[in-house]
């Protein structure tokens, strides 16, 4: 444990502190996200799978007049009967097809009571550079018609982020459905949602003098989108920055083993060279001796004279 002792020093603690008090908890905390809008998104598929294989029923009886279309009752399938009123149709804006801009067409439609309900009629696009002038409307089947449309909520700017601009648009053109709003400016007894078609008896237009064509919007996308592959994704990323923590911990431990093997041989090699210079230098001095008693012929012993 005393390799690791280094993990305690500050510079490592704020490491940690990134680590398992910043990164991991914000990965965790958006893996989480990811997975509550993969659970929203399933919901609303479940509810539009259902809607959308149900049979239609009379707009009678599931949207009144000036009530509010409830969550669970979007995309239910209806059956308008009624006439177009072209006098209070409107475009609503900043629409587009295929990533080309252009405009819902939004006509009431009176029914046999009375009351009438927005009915969006399907897109055109726009008809010059200026994106916002309004072209020219086709106009829809006169006489009565029976449609068959998917129930939609009042558009208000929390349920599609849209800020409602009332003022300063041209002639016309809305910036969003909504209904209380219509309501007030057609003085019609509207409905509290608005449907888009899916079949019209007789059919729509199938383009105006101009030849701008009506396209149905096309209808919802079953898509789970990709929060199921960002949840995991987010949550991989906390094992990955756990596993990247430890990696560099032991990488950092290696490190310091080989440091302090490398200054341990550096050790042994200074003590071996330190030996061997003092033995160096002991033979030196014996070698200087001995050249000492050999070049001073005073310092050697008498000869001894040889017995006659």
């Amino acid at each position: 444990m005393s390799r690791y002792r280094f993990v305690f020093s500050w510079r490592w603690i704020r490491l940690h502190v990134l680590i398992w008090l910043i990164l991991i908890p914000s990965f965790i905390g958006l893996g989480m996200w990811q997975r509550s809008r993969y659970h929203e998104r399933t919901a609303e598929n479940a509810v539009i799978r259902t809607a959308m294989n149900a049979p239609p029923v009379p707009i009678e009886g599931a949207d009144a007049v000036g009530a509010a279309v409830a969550k669970q009752d979007r995309w239910k399938q209806l059956t308008l009967v009624g006439t177009f009123d072209t006098a209070h149709q409107f475009l609503a804006r900043n629409h587009q097809e295929n990533g080309n801009p252009g405009f819902y067409v939004i006509t009431p439609l009176t029914l046999a009571d009375g009351t009438s309900v927005l009915v969006n009629r399907g897109w055109i696009p726009t008809v010059s550079s200026d994106e916002q002038e309004s072209p020219a409307i086709p106009s829809p089947p006169a006489g009565t018609v029976t449609i068959t449309g998917r129930l939609q909520q009042s558009e208000t700017k929390g349920n599609t982020g849209i800020r409602d601009v009332t003022t300063g648009l041209p002639t016309g053109q809305i910036s969003l459905i909504n209904t209380d709003a219509l309501a007030l400016k057609t003085g019609l007894q509207l409905r509290g949602g608005y449907a888009e078609v899916i079949t019209s008896k007789p059919a729509d237009s199938a383009a105006n003098a101009s030849g701008v064509q009506i396209t149905p919007v096309d209808a919802p996308s079953l898509d789970e989108g990709p929060y199921l592959s960002y949840w995991f994704q987010w949550w991989l990323f906390c094992v990955i920055a756990a596993g990247g923590w430890i990696t560099i911990i032991r990488r950092e431990a290696q490190h310091r083993d080989r440091e302090a093997a490398e200054a341990a041989e550096e050790d042994e090699y200074d003590e071996d060279d330190e030996d061997e210079y003092e033995d160096a230098e002991a033979e030196d001095a014996v070698d200087t001796a001995a050249d000492a008693e050999t070049e001073d012929p005073a310092s050697a012993p008498a000869a001894t004279a040889p017995a006659p």
